[in-house]
């Protein structure tokens, strides 16, 4: 049995990183009663600020302005106790930009089997060592890191290629009725948003293999 997720998702979502890390556990939860089952995991574009620049702008105040002060220091608290809870290290120092070029790196790793690998460097990347994720430089790092040619990935970065393709992917999962990130689409039967608890996904993980034994009858 294959069990195929779709992880629609931004690289600067603090609950994409939480829905990962959830997921991973419960896949090797879920692993442990259906060792037989495999897992193939696809990352999708989502921009939750399509309209943010690529100039770089201060994290922590955009948070500010967007919130409030007082509602954004709170929360950036809540997600640092939360992020403890599933091995995140959560910081709120750096910058932020427009996240297309992180979601064709994104699309670029598919092509390698490395897409997993290369979302884990970039959420560490944002979220943990404060790093510019719209900067090619840090990006052709991060595909390094991930078992990818540095230089081959900045080249392709640089060049431009498929922007139009993950733009126009990120904005259709917008208008999809998708209002919010993660979004998890399961063997394309079930769907359901947010970073769910690891008991969620064993739920759905369930019901995809009943279906599947079904259709077998």
């Amino acid at each position: 049995m294959q069990i195929n997720i779709k992880v629609i998702s931004d690289t600067i979502c603090p609950w994409c990183f939480m829905g990962k890390r959830r997921l991973e556990a419960a896949i090797a939860e879920f692993k442990t009663t259906h060792p037989d089952t495999a897992f193939q995991v696809e990352w999708h574009p989502f921009q939750l600020n399509p309209s943010a620049k690529k100039e770089p702008v201060n994290k922590l105040e955009s948070y500010k302005r967007k919130f409030g002060e007082a509602r954004a220091l709170e929360i950036v608290e809540d997600m640092k106790r939360l992020g403890k809870t599933v091995g995140i290290n959560y910081s709120y120092g750096g910058t932020i930009a427009n996240t297309l070029d992180s979601h064709r790196l994104i699309h670029w790793a598919n092509g390698f089997g490395k897409q997993n690998q290369v979302v884990e460097e970039l959420f560490k990347d944002y979220f943990e060592r404060e790093q510019n994720i719209g900067d090619l430089q840090v990006l052709a790092k991060a595909a390094q890191r991930a078992g990818l040619e540095e230089a081959e990935a900045l080249r392709y970065l640089e060049s431009g290629a498929d922007a139009d393709k993950v733009q126009h992917e990120a904005d259709e999962n917008r208008t999809n009725s998708i209002n919010g990130v993660p979004h998890f689409i399961i063997n394309d039967k079930f769907q359901f948003p947010g970073a769910q608890d690891s008991s969620t996904f064993v739920r759905f993980f369930e019901k995809a293999i009943q279906q599947q034994q079904q259709q077998h009858l």
